[in-house]
């Protein structure tokens, strides 16, 4: 029962149909013949590491497992977590040969279910160097996401009180496991705010950070907050005009950022992707104009990289009733370089692709969901992780 992916895609994946674009054969990363959901993807000195939740064990635990620059698997699939807790949502970064993870804990011990957003750091073995809890003793954290510069590590993530009220936090940390400084109250959110992602720049050390929620507005939108040691700046960067803009990412190059979301402007979910300086996006960038999909099923679930001034977008759109991920490229003004490339034809559904620059292209890694098969957030259902490699000139 462990190769149904497998099967499923060796025969399934779609040659490249954009000019120039060429991709390997998909590599199944998990193999737990449970539930594997939300990929997280890392270049590594070695190649790359993904990490994801698991529910193999009769319970949501975080796995991890080494590729090498091909893709191709340089040990076994190591769990990270093990207690009774249920540990989702996995986000993983790398720090010489270590791998830095942050997730969120559920305690279902008590009677209230609390959330506690985490941060660990292992060696390649898969031994533990420490693991601290990010969140505050009473209340709950999660959607916990880290971010790697130098010996440093930024982390973010969602916190609320028991009568609901969310709020975006943030911590510089040490790689050695010590915080820099208390965590930074950035800004409200909502409780329709399942999300938070963040991009450091290299040079400065800047953090942003992108998050959607219905704070004063009629329905959620984004909102950007750039963070220096001097000052937290905090914008919406969609108008409120009463449509739904949802789950933002962002890439820093440089003196530039590429955000991407999707949106419902137009009665559908839409993939939008927007390009600009630093400076454009603090002054109020438009938005209205950089929609990247134009298809009958919905498009959601995008994520973009980088690779020098190349930006790559990878996402989930429904193609006869059916989600397939996509990847297309674009220069650093945000017009695309390509056609859209359908990464996956599978019978499975394709779903919530993470994405890094790699080599002369990009890393992609997702889900293969059995609709069918599904369970709860605890149980699961049928579901392993994927991985492949998109070049591109």
């Amino acid at each position: 029962m462990r190769q149904w992916v497998v099967v499923s895609l060796a025969a399934a994946l779609t040659p490249a149909c954009a000019t120039g674009v060429s991709h390997p054969q998909a590599t199944q990363v998990s193999s737990g013949g449970h539930g594997a959901y939300e990929a997280s993807l890392a270049a590594s000195p070695y190649g790359f590491v993904t990490a994801w939740y698991d529910t193999r064990d009769g319970n949501p635990e975080i796995y991890l497992r080494e590729l090498d620059a091909s893709g191709r698997p340089l040990g076994p699939e190591r769990r990270l977590t093990d207690d009774p807790a249920l540990s989702y949502e996995a986000d993983v970064a790398v720090f010489d040969d270590d791998v830095i993870v942050a997730w969120y804990d559920r305690d279902e011990s008590g009677k209230t279910g609390r959330l506690q957003a985490r941060l660990g750091r292992w060696a390649r073995d898969g031994a533990p160097q420490w693991i601290h809890t990010l969140s505050a003793e009473n209340r709950n954290g999660r959607n916990p996401l880290v971010k790697v510069r130098g010996d440093q590590l930024f982390c973010v993530w969602l916190e609320s009180d028991y009568d609901q009220s969310v709020v975006v936090w943030a911590q510089w940390w040490h790689v050695s496991g010590v915080p820099i400084g208390a965590p930074l109250r950035l800004a409200p959110a909502g409780v329709t705010t399942w999300s938070v992602n963040a991009a450091v720049g290299e040079a400065d050390g800047e953090a942003w950070v992108v998050f959607d929620a219905a704070v004063a507005t009629r329905a959620d939108e984004l909102f950007l907050v750039q963070l220096t040691p001097e000052h937290r700046n905090v914008i919406r960067l969609t108008a409120d005009d009463g449509f739904v803009s949802k789950y933002p990412d962002i890439e820093l190059m440089g003196d530039r950022a590429a955000i991407t979301w999707f949106d419902e402007r137009d009665g559908n979910r839409e993939v939008y992707l927007l390009v600009a300086t630093r400076d454009a996006l603090l002054a109020g960038a438009p938005t209205e104009r950089h929609r990247v999909t134009r298809t009958a099923g919905e498009s959601i679930g995008a994520y973009v990289g980088s690779n020098g001034q190349r930006v790559g977008l990878a996402w989930s759109d429904v193609i006869d009733g059916q989600h397939e991920i996509f990847f297309q490229t674009f220069d650093s003004e945000g017009d695309p370089l390509a056609s859209p490339l359908r990464v996956t034809n599978t019978s499975t559904a394709s779903l919530i692709p993470a994405i890094v620059g790699a080599g002369p292209g990009f890393a992609l890694a997702w889900n293969e969901d059995v609709i069918g098969a599904r369970g709860d957030h605890r149980s699961g259902g049928r579901s392993e992780i994927v991985f492949t490699q998109v070049s591109v000139p």
